[in-house]
């Protein structure tokens, strides 16, 4: 199914708009690069042909329209008015379109009915060229920059204690993530990107077993018939993309604190660790129900039957931060 001709059509433009994007000369080529990327995209979200994806797509859709249309707003009111009140039109686009807290309702709603591994296109790969745009913008505008990157952090912290769907918290974890990488990106480019593809590796894991043992809500946890070990697999992947060290989701954290304290951001640092903790805790909550309530397990999955590719990406979430010691 993934390497039908029209799948790989569609991922072939999504990487044709993320190239469009970065060498775009102005903002109407980088506009039409989010195009190509939100209709490339649609036909990832239609896989399973069911009521609820299709739901999806539509609102997926016209979500995707009202920002595109709020970024050509903007970029008209460039040649009309004031350039602050355009980019403020701008960032908020770009806001809808990563979904970013307060405009997250539409990528929770989408995320519910998504296949894991459309989800996972959605939380790493449909961001990178909104993020590429934000980042261009972030200097001219900083008041509204953080005041997105602070809400985004809050909401993907708190909410995300409520939630019983594994794939809403996934959702959640990335909506915080968004925060941290908006912040990354207003220091320096090259620790966005690093941020974003170490949270690229670390998401792979996690999702990938929900994806092979078929999990969508914390109460199937106990209930499912895997071994112990397949159980610390998913724990520690969940551990690192919570960023607790020794673990890889540890150090894009760590280099963005230290670019916060370099600059003297001591309050939004202080903010960013504690509700970091927020974040682990219902990691931490998410597993205790696996190995609290397991009770028999009736068959086992050992480590070495998962695909090498995934044994890779495993071994470089947990253990990755020793790397980079090196590097």
């Amino acid at each position: 199914m993934w390497l039908s001709p029209s799948l790989l059509l569609m991922m072939f433009s999504i990487v044709t708009s993320i190239i469009l994007t970065i060498s775009s000369p102005s903002l109407f080529i980088a506009w039409v690069g989010l195009e190509l990327n939100t209709l490339a995209f649609i036909p990832l979200l239609l896989i399973k042909k069911i009521k609820l994806t299709s739901e999806s797509s539509v609102k997926y859709f016209l979500t995707q329209t009202l920002a595109s249309i709020i970024i050509i707003l903007g970029g008209l009111l460039i040649l009309i008015f004031k350039e602050e009140m355009s980019i403020l039109f701008i960032m908020f686009g770009l806001a809808i379109k990563l979904g970013a807290a307060p405009f997250h309702s539409w990528i929770i709603s989408v995320a519910e009915s998504l296949p894991w591994v459309s989800l996972f296109f959605l939380l790493t790969i449909q961001k990178i060229n909104p993020l590429l745009m934000v980042w261009n913008f972030s200097q001219s505008n900083s008041l509204v920059y953080f005041l997105i990157s602070i809400c985004s952090l809050i909401t993907g912290a708190l909410m995300g204690l409520t939630q019983t769907s594994i794939r809403a918290l996934i959702t959640f974890s990335s909506i915080n993530h968004v925060g941290w990488l908006l912040i990354s990106l207003y220091h320096d480019l090259l620790l966005g990107m690093l941020y974003f593809f170490i949270y690229t590796i670390i998401l792979a894991v996690p999702i990938c077993m929900f994806h092979l043992s078929s999990i969508s809500h914390i109460n199937q946890l106990p209930l499912t018939n895997l071994k112990a070990s397949s159980n610390l697999i998913i724990f520690f992947s969940l551990l690192s993309l919570g960023g607790l060290p020794p673990f890889l989701g540890f150090l894009p954290k760590w280099a963005v604190l230290q670019s916060c304290m370099l600059s003297g951001s001591f309050v939004m640092s202080i903010l960013m660790v504690v509700l970091s903790l927020f974040t682990l805790f219902y990691y931490l909550r998410l597993m205790f129900s696996a190995f609290i309530f397991g009770g028999m397990k009736l068959w086992s999955l050992s480590f070495f039957s998962f695909p090498w590719m995934f044994n890779i990406l495993f071994s470089l979430s947990v253990g990755g931060l020793f790397l980079a010691y090196f590097i």
